[in-house]
């Protein structure tokens, strides 16, 4: 009987394999930057930049950043245009991943923390420098003419690129979520709207600091209001001057000439209420001014005895003997 024989055969040896293994796992999960454990901050507000000169630009603003694998990775990829966005590059990310974020416009977002008591110039501001648009175009998306998009103080997560159309579209739908039901039954008791009830919450926040004293400052601008008088606001006066750049903050006092200013936020010229909110407004003032019961005062003053707090009349000679009391104080 005849044997077969049999081929030889050829096979990788073991280790071989093993260590072809761990050379492509390695090159796999190798990290974006060589040896650096901070993260590398990238923001490109214009879509017409390469990753490689992008790359090449953070190396020379960073001296400490190794970005070899990932600039090796980009040439291999075409060296492709990085959307506008904003990006963060971490140590343990794989340098595959990131690029592939790059390649993408997958951006890192952003954090905003919108205030509460920030007016029309410190809020757009403040937005431009979270997001790529400028101040103006901020401006020209949230207020439109005499009346405005209320944001309200909370932190958000945004994208730098998001457009101010799209920005105000979402603090939109944010104080459409505020506004629930309950909220909305309370403002039509009161008869306001939910835009009316804001912006008189933002001249009470204006006047006074304390929280006992909100609903009682509401119920004076309600009762003014319903008999159809001038809110005569201080802090819409304020607002009317700054708007003018008539003089420079702060404004600790209110003079006659002020008071005389044809402007529509001015309240001792211009009856009812401002066409929009002072500024941002703190969501528990709207809910103090929510909770108001009127109870026919109709003037408030600064109390001399209790600072930051209010002296409440219901006449005017009542309002008049206060005031004096207050001006005799400050005199001293």
């Amino acid at each position: 009987m005849r044997r077969r024989s049999r081929r030889p055969r050829s096979h990788w040896p073991r280790w071989l394999l093993l260590l072809f293994a761990l050379g492509a796992t390695a090159l796999v999960l190798w990290p974006s930057q060589d040896f650096n454990p901070h993260k590398v901050a990238i923001d490109v507000p214009h879509a017409d930049l390469r990753v490689l000169a992008l790359l090449d630009s953070i190396a020379s603003a960073n001296p400490e950043v190794s970005l070899n694998l990932l600039r090796f990775g980009a040439m291999l990829q075409g060296d492709f245009v990085v959307p506008a966005g904003y990006y963060e590059i971490a140590p343990s990310d794989p340098w595959w991943r990131s690029l592939h974020r790059l390649r993408m416009g997958y951006e890192t977002p952003r954090r905003l923390v919108v205030r509460a008591y920030q007016g029309r110039g410190s809020l757009v501001s403040h937005l431009a420098s979270v997001m790529h648009p400028s101040p103006s175009e901020f401006d020209e998306a949230l207020f439109q003419g005499d009346s405005c998009v209320p944001l309200l103080p909370n932190t958000y997560e945004v994208y730098a690129s998001l457009k101010p159309h799209e920005f105000a579209e979402r603090m939109g739908r944010e104080f459409d979520a505020f506004w629930n039901a309950n909220r909305m039954e309370s403002a039509t008791a009161l008869k306001l709207t939910r835009y009316e009830a804001t912006i008189l919450a933002s001249i009470v926040q204006a006047e006074s600091k304390e929280p006992a004293e909100w609903s009682r400052i509401a119920g004076v601008y309600l009762s003014r209001l319903r008999k159809g008088m001038r809110l005569e606001a201080d802090p819409t006066v304020v607002f009317a001057v700054l708007d003018r750049k008539l003089a420079p903050e702060p404004i600790r006092r209110v003079t006659g000439s002020m008071l005389r200013l044809e402007h529509p936020y001015n309240t001792y010229r211009s009856k009812g209420l401002p066409p929009g909110p002072l500024a941002t407004v703190h969501p528990p003032v709207i809910d103090s001014v929510l909770s108001a019961r009127p109870k026919g005062e109709l003037f408030f003053c600064a109390n001399p005895s209790k600072p930051g707090f209010h002296l409440f009349a219901k006449t005017y000679a009542e309002h008049l003997a206060y005031r004096k009391r207050y001006l005799s104080f400050i005199a001293k």
